[in-house]
Protein backbone atom coordinates (compact mmCIF):
# COMPACT_ATOMS: atom_id res chain seq x y z
CA UNK A 1 0.00 0.00 0.00
CA UNK A 2 2.88 2.27 1.05
CA UNK A 3 4.97 2.66 -2.36
CA UNK A 4 8.43 3.92 -3.36
CA UNK A 5 6.73 7.08 -4.41
CA UNK A 6 4.95 7.71 -1.10
CA UNK A 7 8.25 7.26 0.72
CA UNK A 8 10.01 9.97 -1.42
CA UNK A 9 6.64 12.45 -0.62
CA UNK A 10 6.94 11.57 2.98
CA UNK A 11 10.57 11.98 3.35
CA UNK A 12 11.25 14.82 0.93
CA UNK A 13 7.89 17.30 1.63
CA UNK A 14 6.90 16.04 4.93
CA UNK A 15 3.59 14.73 3.21
CA UNK A 16 2.10 12.04 1.10
CA UNK A 17 -1.55 10.98 -0.01
CA UNK A 18 -2.78 7.29 -0.40
CA UNK A 19 -5.58 6.83 -2.59
CA UNK A 20 -8.01 4.16 -2.91
CA UNK A 21 -7.51 1.89 0.47
CA UNK A 22 -10.74 1.90 1.53
CA UNK A 23 -13.19 -0.27 0.30
CA UNK A 24 -16.65 1.34 -0.85
CA UNK A 25 -19.14 -0.36 1.83
CA UNK A 26 -16.57 0.51 4.63
CA UNK A 27 -15.92 4.20 3.37
CA UNK A 28 -19.80 4.64 2.88
CA UNK A 29 -20.81 3.55 6.28
CA UNK A 30 -18.17 5.86 7.92
CA UNK A 31 -19.72 9.00 5.72
CA UNK A 32 -23.35 7.90 7.02
CA UNK A 33 -21.89 8.08 10.67
CA UNK A 34 -20.32 11.20 9.80
CA UNK A 35 -23.57 12.52 8.77
CA UNK A 36 -25.67 11.47 11.63
CA UNK A 37 -23.05 12.57 14.37
CA UNK A 38 -23.16 15.98 12.10
CA UNK A 39 -27.48 16.10 12.41
CA UNK A 40 -27.31 15.62 15.83
CA UNK A 41 -24.81 18.27 17.24
CA UNK A 42 -24.09 19.51 19.68
CA UNK A 43 -24.96 15.79 21.48
CA UNK A 44 -23.01 13.16 20.03
CA UNK A 45 -19.51 14.31 21.89
CA UNK A 46 -18.81 17.25 20.05
CA UNK A 47 -16.71 19.79 21.93
CA UNK A 48 -17.95 22.74 22.13
CA UNK A 49 -16.29 25.97 20.87
CA UNK A 50 -16.80 29.74 20.04
CA UNK A 51 -16.06 28.83 16.51
CA UNK A 52 -18.57 26.24 15.48
CA UNK A 53 -18.16 26.04 12.04
CA UNK A 54 -14.86 24.07 12.88
CA UNK A 55 -16.34 20.99 15.06
CA UNK A 56 -14.22 18.27 16.15
CA UNK A 57 -15.11 14.97 17.98
CA UNK A 58 -11.70 14.34 20.01
CA UNK A 59 -12.42 10.74 20.87
CA UNK A 60 -14.58 9.24 18.53
CA UNK A 61 -15.51 5.31 18.72
CA UNK A 62 -18.39 4.93 16.07
CA UNK A 63 -17.95 1.66 14.96
CA UNK A 64 -17.96 2.85 11.23
CA UNK A 65 -14.69 4.75 12.20
CA UNK A 66 -13.07 2.14 13.74
CA UNK A 67 -13.65 -0.16 11.05
CA UNK A 68 -11.51 2.15 8.81
CA UNK A 69 -8.81 2.54 11.74
CA UNK A 70 -8.42 -1.39 12.31
CA UNK A 71 -8.88 -2.76 8.45
CA UNK A 72 -6.42 0.10 6.84
CA UNK A 73 -4.70 2.52 9.16
CA UNK A 74 -3.54 -0.43 11.10
CA UNK A 75 -1.68 -2.13 8.50
CA UNK A 76 -0.91 0.92 6.78
CA UNK A 77 0.57 2.49 10.48
CA UNK A 78 3.12 -0.86 10.53
CA UNK A 79 3.98 -0.27 6.65
CA UNK A 80 5.45 2.88 7.66
CA UNK A 81 6.58 2.52 11.43
CA UNK A 82 8.75 -0.26 13.09
CA UNK A 83 5.89 -0.82 15.19
CA UNK A 84 2.31 0.68 15.38
CA UNK A 85 0.38 -0.25 19.13
CA UNK A 86 -3.42 0.32 17.63
CA UNK A 87 -5.45 2.85 18.90
CA UNK A 88 -9.63 2.28 19.94
CA UNK A 89 -10.60 5.94 18.79
CA UNK A 90 -10.37 8.39 16.24
CA UNK A 91 -10.86 11.96 15.72
CA UNK A 92 -13.80 13.16 13.60
CA UNK A 93 -13.53 17.11 12.54
CA UNK A 94 -16.17 18.62 10.00
CA UNK A 95 -15.38 22.04 8.45
CA UNK A 96 -18.75 23.62 7.56
CA UNK A 97 -19.49 26.33 5.07
CA UNK A 98 -18.40 29.45 6.29
CA UNK A 99 -15.56 28.48 8.05
CA UNK A 100 -13.07 31.05 7.89
CA UNK A 101 -9.62 32.03 9.65
CA UNK A 102 -7.51 35.41 10.33
CA UNK A 103 -4.59 33.41 8.90
CA UNK A 104 -3.08 33.10 12.14
CA UNK A 105 -1.55 30.66 15.03
CA UNK A 106 -4.06 28.28 15.45
CA UNK A 107 -6.69 26.26 14.14
CA UNK A 108 -5.71 28.00 10.83
CA UNK A 109 -1.97 26.88 11.49
CA UNK A 110 0.01 25.15 13.84
CA UNK A 111 2.13 22.02 15.23
CA UNK A 112 0.46 19.31 17.37
CA UNK A 113 2.06 18.03 20.49
CA UNK A 114 0.93 20.41 23.42
CA UNK A 115 2.45 23.36 25.26
CA UNK A 116 4.09 21.33 28.09
CA UNK A 117 8.01 21.35 28.59
CA UNK A 118 7.87 17.50 27.01
CA UNK A 119 6.22 17.46 23.64
CA UNK A 120 3.36 14.84 23.11
CA UNK A 121 5.78 13.59 20.42
CA UNK A 122 4.07 11.10 17.57
CA UNK A 123 5.75 9.73 14.28
CA UNK A 124 2.75 10.19 11.87
CA UNK A 125 -0.58 11.64 11.46
CA UNK A 126 -3.30 10.45 9.24
CA UNK A 127 -6.49 12.31 7.96
CA UNK A 128 -9.02 10.58 6.39
CA UNK A 129 -11.23 12.31 3.47
CA UNK A 130 -14.93 11.53 4.10
CA UNK A 131 -15.72 14.23 2.05
CA UNK A 132 -13.71 15.60 -1.05
CA UNK A 133 -11.53 18.38 -1.17
CA UNK A 134 -11.79 19.52 -4.69
CA UNK A 135 -10.44 23.15 -4.06
CA UNK A 136 -8.19 24.85 -2.20
CA UNK A 137 -11.42 26.73 -0.48
CA UNK A 138 -13.18 23.74 0.74
CA UNK A 139 -12.34 23.48 4.09
CA UNK A 140 -9.48 21.22 3.64
CA UNK A 141 -6.65 20.27 5.71
CA UNK A 142 -3.07 22.13 4.44
CA UNK A 143 0.45 21.53 5.08
CA UNK A 144 3.70 23.49 5.43
CA UNK A 145 5.53 21.33 2.86
CA UNK A 146 9.44 21.07 4.77
CA UNK A 147 8.07 22.03 7.78
CA UNK A 148 9.01 18.63 9.64
CA UNK A 149 12.83 19.42 8.49
CA UNK A 150 12.84 22.86 9.62
CA UNK A 151 11.10 22.12 12.81
CA UNK A 152 13.47 19.51 13.37
CA UNK A 153 16.25 21.97 12.48
CA UNK A 154 14.61 24.08 15.60
CA UNK A 155 14.58 21.30 17.70
CA UNK A 156 18.18 20.31 17.49
CA UNK A 157 18.93 24.02 18.06
CA UNK A 158 17.49 23.63 21.75
CA UNK A 159 19.27 19.78 22.51
CA UNK A 160 22.50 21.00 24.35
CA UNK A 161 19.39 23.32 27.11
CA UNK A 162 19.27 20.92 30.10
CA UNK A 163 16.40 23.08 31.11
CA UNK A 164 14.25 22.95 27.41
CA UNK A 165 10.73 23.91 27.64
CA UNK A 166 9.88 22.16 23.90
CA UNK A 167 6.56 23.40 24.22
CA UNK A 168 7.39 26.97 24.35
CA UNK A 169 10.17 26.21 21.49
CA UNK A 170 7.55 25.02 19.76
CA UNK A 171 5.28 28.03 20.30
CA UNK A 172 8.16 30.45 19.76
CA UNK A 173 8.92 28.91 16.64
CA UNK A 174 5.51 28.39 15.05
CA UNK A 175 4.71 32.87 13.75
CA UNK A 176 8.40 32.29 12.01
CA UNK A 177 7.48 29.34 10.05
CA UNK A 178 3.90 30.89 9.43
CA UNK A 179 5.37 34.63 7.45
CA UNK A 180 6.07 34.05 4.45
CA UNK A 181 4.51 30.41 4.17
CA UNK A 182 3.26 28.94 1.52
CA UNK A 183 0.20 26.67 2.51
CA UNK A 184 -0.81 23.51 0.03
CA UNK A 185 -4.24 22.35 0.62
CA UNK A 186 -3.65 18.74 -0.91
CA UNK A 187 -6.61 18.01 -3.11
CA UNK A 188 -8.52 14.66 -2.07
CA UNK A 189 -10.88 12.22 -3.16
CA UNK A 190 -13.64 10.49 -0.36
CA UNK A 191 -11.54 7.31 0.81
CA UNK A 192 -8.05 8.80 -0.13
CA UNK A 193 -5.84 9.31 3.12
CA UNK A 194 -3.03 12.04 3.76
CA UNK A 195 0.05 10.97 5.85
CA UNK A 196 2.27 13.71 7.68
CA UNK A 197 5.28 13.43 9.58
CA UNK A 198 4.33 14.72 13.26
CA UNK A 199 6.87 17.92 12.68
CA UNK A 200 4.38 19.10 9.86
CA UNK A 201 2.79 22.05 10.89
CA UNK A 202 -0.72 22.31 9.78
CA UNK A 203 -4.32 23.38 9.79
CA UNK A 204 -7.58 24.07 7.88
CA UNK A 205 -8.42 25.96 5.28
CA UNK A 206 -11.35 28.31 4.81
CA UNK A 207 -14.62 26.33 3.39
CA UNK A 208 -16.28 28.86 0.88
CA UNK A 209 -18.10 25.90 -0.56
CA UNK A 210 -21.84 24.96 0.07
CA UNK A 211 -20.57 21.44 1.17
CA UNK A 212 -19.52 20.18 4.82
CA UNK A 213 -15.91 18.73 4.86
CA UNK A 214 -15.31 15.49 7.09
CA UNK A 215 -12.03 14.05 8.05
CA UNK A 216 -10.72 11.60 10.41
CA UNK A 217 -7.67 11.93 12.35
CA UNK A 218 -5.25 9.36 14.31
CA UNK A 219 -1.97 10.13 15.13
CA UNK A 220 0.14 7.30 15.35
CA UNK A 221 3.58 6.82 17.14
CA UNK A 222 5.94 3.51 17.48
CA UNK A 223 5.54 1.70 20.73
CA UNK A 224 8.63 3.01 22.53
CA UNK A 225 6.56 6.78 22.40
CA UNK A 226 3.81 5.23 24.20
CA UNK A 227 5.47 2.68 26.93
CA UNK A 228 6.15 4.81 30.09
CA UNK A 229 9.05 2.67 30.75
CA UNK A 230 10.67 3.88 27.45
CA UNK A 231 8.97 6.97 26.32
CA UNK A 232 11.74 9.62 28.39
CA UNK A 233 14.17 8.14 26.24
CA UNK A 234 12.41 7.69 23.22
CA UNK A 235 11.05 10.79 22.99
CA UNK A 236 14.87 12.34 23.65
CA UNK A 237 15.51 10.01 20.81
CA UNK A 238 13.01 11.29 18.34
CA UNK A 239 13.59 15.12 19.36
CA UNK A 240 17.61 14.07 17.91
CA UNK A 241 16.21 12.17 14.95
CA UNK A 242 13.00 13.32 13.90
CA UNK A 243 13.04 9.36 11.82
CA UNK A 244 13.53 7.14 14.73
CA UNK A 245 11.44 4.38 14.52
CA UNK A 246 10.40 4.93 10.71
CA UNK A 247 10.65 1.26 9.00
CA UNK A 248 12.97 4.14 6.14
CA UNK A 249 15.35 7.41 6.25
CA UNK A 250 15.91 9.86 3.88
CA UNK A 251 19.00 8.85 1.59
Amino acid sequence: MFTQSHWRELTGQGYTVVSGAIGRQTLRAARDAAEHLNAIHPDGGWERSRNELWREVRHCREPEFLAIATTVLDPLALEILESAPPLDFVQLASTLPGFATKGGVGRHFHLDGGQRPSLDVFNILFGVALTSVASDTAGGFHVLPHSHDKYADEFRRHLADPEVHWGQVKLAYQPVLLSGARLVVPHLAAGDIIVTHGFVAHGTSNNTTDGRRDMLFQRRAAAPLWDPATQAEARAAFMREPWSFFRRRPV
